[in-house]
């Protein structure tokens, strides 16, 4: 049994605190207090919140604000909406934990370029290219904010594959690399996974150059490897086309947590309001386990796709062809809340949150636990919206 103060008896309990300064005993009181109100409201119903923020009064008021308006029947208005020019981006994504402070730019030309910028004082970090200017065909980030590779890229024309370590500065550095004919697509910690897009899967340890082959056998010659997900029980690759174990309904787009699946099956009758179908799974049992679904008008950007976080919320941008007359001729974030921690309601519940005039959005990427999204542009605006 672990020992914690709450079990020791009165005796022991009273001559361990009498080695403790008067301070010392006002601080443990405090965070005690906080810790158990953080527990009691926060982490026993399932809320997003930054589980790395050692702030316990902070993140717990954050977490119960931005639980508050998710559960709210109204429609969610930001809190705030900032603009600011950065790289033009032809992808954009938070870096996990690091404080929750840095996002990394994309941008695509005759060469590719990696930037970090401070989305607090918006500036920027740290600028990364490769040896000679050459393009990326991939680029992940490493799930783990605690694993000395940040960030893995793949090359193009090549099977050079570069990892990347992100200093407490903003700056990136090579620490490895690899020549291996798959591409990657996820990274948890020390371990990759790479897909050659057909039907086989690679799990490699960078430190300790363990790997191990996934092979379903399957003799197509284009199948993209859409994710390959670290699952509780498994590890799962999703491909557009059935390979093998479990055959998902028709669908456009998709977006994965280690728990989760989302799935976007869009329809083409666009005289018909409701036209595209959502389906929510779960990954915790195998075969996945469909836990709900919902119908939308507003479908996703074909090629921004929609990003889900683990309680069951999801955003994306919807093209000016399916925004409502309040947003007609704009593209629009929309947001969606499964039913879950944060819906008690039995059906799936949209949200238009804000509409882009220039029509210029061209990355997005989400951050649940602080409800925060980033939309790229490739002009070089990024904005950032609060929830």
């Amino acid at each position: 049994m672990t020992i914690t103060l709450n079990n020791l008896p009165d005796d022991l309990l009273i001559d361990a605190i009498a080695f403790l300064s008067v301070p010392d005993i006002l601080f443990l009181c405090q965070a005690c207090t906080r810790f158990n109100t953080f527990k009691l409201n926060i982490l026993s119903n399932d809320y997003p919140c930054p589980i790395n923020d050692t702030d316990h009064k902070q993140r717990t008021c954050h977490a119960y604000r931005l639980a508050t308006r998710w559960l709210a029947d109204y429609p969610m208005i930001p809190t705030s909406i900032i603009k600011f020019t950065a790289s033009p981006a032809s992808d954009i994504k938070f870096i996990p934990g690091w404080q929750h402070k840095w996002i990394l730019i994309v941008s695509e030309g005759i060469r590719t370029v990696l930037t970090i910028w401070d989305v607090a004082r918006a500036h920027k970090c740290s600028e990364w290219l490769p040896k000679g200017g050459k393009l990326f065909t991939k680029i992940i980030l490493n799930e783990d904010p605690e694993s000395e590779v940040s960030i893995v890229v793949a090359l193009y024309g090549s099977e050079r594959i570069l990892f990347l370590h992100l200093d407490d500065d903003g700056a990136l550095h090579k620490v490895h690399d690899i020549d291996v004919g798959f591409h990657p697509v996820s990274m948890t910690g020390d371990v990759i996974a790479f897909s050659d897009d057909i039907s086989k899967a690679l799990i490699y340890n960078w430190k300790t150059e363990e790997q191990a082959y996934l092979d379903d056998g399957g003799d197509m010659q284009d199948n993209d490897c859409n994710h390959i997900i670290f699952a509780p029980t498994s590890i799962d690759c999703c491909h557009p086309h059935q390979l093998s174990q479990y055959l998902f309904d028709w669908h456009d787009h998709t977006s994965a947590t280690p728990t989760s699946l989302l799935t976007l099956s869009e329809s083409y009758r666009l005289w018909t309001l409701e036209t595209n179908l959502f389906q929510l799974y779960s990954l915790a049992s195998v075969p996945p386990m469909l836990l709900s679904r919902g119908l939308s008008r507003h479908c996703v950007l074909s090629y921004v796709d929609m990003v889900l976080g683990k309680r069951g919320t999801a955003v994306w941008i919807s093209p000016e062809e399916c925004a409502t007359a309040e947003y007609r001729g704009c593209k629009t974030l929309i947001a969606a809340i499964f039913p879950g921690p944060l819906n008690a309601m039995a059906e799936v519940r949209i949200h238009e949150l804000c509409s882009n005039t220039p029509n210029n959005w061209d990355a997005l990427d989400y951050d649940e636990e602080l409800g925060r999204i980033a939309l790229g542009s490739c002009l070089g605006e990024v904005t950032i919206v609060q929830l």
